[in-house]
């Protein structure tokens, strides 16, 4: 069975902290008002037995909605 996309349109997005710096295996994509988080746990908070982070989760990049073609400075213009 094919899951659906939940996260559809155009966003300007924008990265918060570099990748380098999350477990590769805790990024998750949360919704906050109109706008997505991709967010993670910072490298060495990751508990893989529980798949839970030791710490807070940070953010790795804002999806934004778009309004037109264009996005602000520091972002970039993407379509999921």
């Amino acid at each position: 069975m094919a899951r659906k996309r939940k996260i559809k349109g155009a966003f300007c997005e924008e990265k918060v902290i570099v990748k380098t710096a999350f477990d590769q295996r805790s990024f998750r994509y949360k919704k906050s008002g109109k706008a997505w988080i991709l967010i993670g746990c910072p490298k060495g908070q990751w508990a893989a037995k529980a798949k839970r982070c030791k710490v807070g989760t940070r953010a790795h990049k804002v999806l934004a909605p778009s309004h037109g073609a264009s996005c602000p400075a520091g972002t970039q213009h993407i379509r999921k």
